[in-house]
């Protein structure tokens, strides 16, 4: 009998490993109780995940969930009361998986660390979330993540609001103050950064190599803010934001200052408002958000002169919820002016002032609450920056200055009970870093970064 090469044993590997782990879904789902096995905000109101939830796939929220969090996270029990403690306010969240990826290179063409076919853990979150008071409400996140190398451990998003319902003649005014660490984390529409599509990602992806100021502060700043929302239609925020240091350390444990993360420059305001409006089965809303970023070039030293970005964006979602189909089509448009009024003069780039530009569209179908196909596209492009974006030839040739990158999602997600999730995910590029083939001059391309996904999603 012929005994199989060496590469037929190798590509034979990811199918086994792939075995391995679908024979490890179907186990746990068998041991798995299929009732309630809930986080914290499902044991506070008693609701299943599919009530605040699209067919109960975190974090898509219908519009009672988008209702729940403007509330201030009030509804149901609260956590302690005179008759005593009512439900564990605690979580645990978790995601377990493999990946492949041909060659991962990052924006200069350098091979990134990949562990292809082989099951990796990307990490554990432990959530706290409750109803404090008929007013007050948190939601509060800490991580443990799988870095690749290496763990690391920091907070996640924190969402603290007080509000106070009003009724003015025949009209209902929520008014609220809001506290977090992530611009547009505070947000109950999946078209904005901080929940915008995909939810989640395989952390070997490449991503862009440029985005927005406003998807790159989170669990870096602190805020505080108001909102209000009229007749649950029309709705207005302002919030300011800081760097997390000082008495806003608590929102940002886990973030080196020194090494990178952006130092805001005094107060910096953030903006948001939409309309929405519900006709049966049908919810539309469209909206514009925005934030003014003052940000010192160097963390580890800020002072002196400060670079400037001005994101303005414009959001649209619609969903259709019937009892056994929900579609869902979102979209989301930014475009930031970078003022580099301190990186210039210090020889960082080599224009004063940038701009750059993205897009996020995305739409899901959802059947009842186990199955959800997701399709996505997204785009970059904005200014040429050499010390930035550069890419060049083994023979030091320049083959690229500009960040431009386009590429698709596409997505399949099975709730298998409340407490676990499948998700297949495909990842592809069809420009990167302004190149559309041969990125760095020795026949990586674009493709070369596309990946295969697939994870288990826990929650308990």
């Amino acid at each position: 009998m012929e005994r199989p090469t060496e590469s037929q044993v190798n590509a034979s590997r990811p199918i086994a490993t792939l075995v391995r782990v679908l024979l490890l879904v179907v186990g746990v789902t068998l041991i798995l109780p299929s009732a309630y096995a809930l986080p914290s905000f499902a044991r506070q109101t008693g609701q299943r995940c599919a009530a605040c939830h699209i067919g109960g796939n975190w974090p898509q929220l219908t519009p009672w969930g988008r209702f729940f969090k403007l509330a201030g996270y009030t509804a149901g029990k609260a956590l302690v009361d005179k008759e005593g403690f009512h439900y564990v306010p605690v979580g645990v969240l978790g995601q377990v998986g493999l990946n492949w990826a041909a060659q991962p290179n990052n924006s200069q063409g350098t091979p990134v660390i990949t562990q292809n076919g082989l099951p990796e853990a990307y990490g554990f979150t432990a959530e706290f979330g409750s109803k404090i008071t008929d007013y007050a409400g948190i939601f509060y996140e800490y991580g443990y993540s799988n870095g690749f190398p290496g763990w690391t451990n920091a907070v996640g998003p924190i969402d603290i609001r007080v509000t106070h319902f009003f009724h003015p003649g025949d009209s209902e005014l929520l008014v609220g103050l809001d506290s977090n660490n992530d611009p547009t984390v505070q947000d109950v529409w999946n078209t904005i950064p901080a929940w915008g599509f995909p939810f989640y990602a395989a952390p070997q992806t490449p991503g862009a190599p440029a985005s927005p100021m406003i998807a790159n502060l989170g669990q870096q700043t602190g805020s505080v803010g108001v909102y209000a929302l009229f007749d649950r239609e029309f709705y207005v925020e302002l919030s300011m934001y800081r760097v997390g240091t000082g008495y806003f350390r608590w929102m940002t444990s886990g973030t080196n200052f020194q090494a990178g993360a952006e130092y805001l420059k005094g107060f910096n305001p953030y903006w948001r408002a939409y309309w929405t409006k519900e006709h049966g089965p049908n919810v539309w809303m469209v909206g514009t958000f925005g934030m003014h970023s003052n940000i010192y070039p160097n963390s580890a030293t800020p002072g002196g002169p400060y670079d400037t970005f001005t994101d303005n964006g414009f959001d649209t979602q619609y969903q259709h919820l019937n009892d056994t189909r929900k579609f869902t089509l979102r979209a989301s448009y930014i475009y930031e002016k970078e003022s580099w009024n301190a990186s210039y003069a210090l020889g960082n780039v080599s224009n004063p002032i940038d701009n750059l530009k993205t897009l996020n569209t995305n739409a899901a179908y959802t059947i009842g609450d186990g199955w959800t196909f997701t399709g996505g596209y997204f785009f970059s492009n904005g200014s040429g920056e050499t010390p930035l974006y550069g890419v060049s030839d083994p023979n030091g040739n320049l083959l690229s200055s500009k960040p431009n990158t386009t590429g698709y999602v596409l997505e399949v997600d099975r709730s298998l009970t409340q407490n676990l999730m499948a998700t297949v995910q495909y990842t592809g590029f069809t420009k990167f870093s302004g190149l559309t083939s041969n990125i760095d001059g020795i026949g990586r391309k674009p493709s070369d970064n596309n990946t295969l996904w697939i994870t288990l999603f826990f929650a308990f």
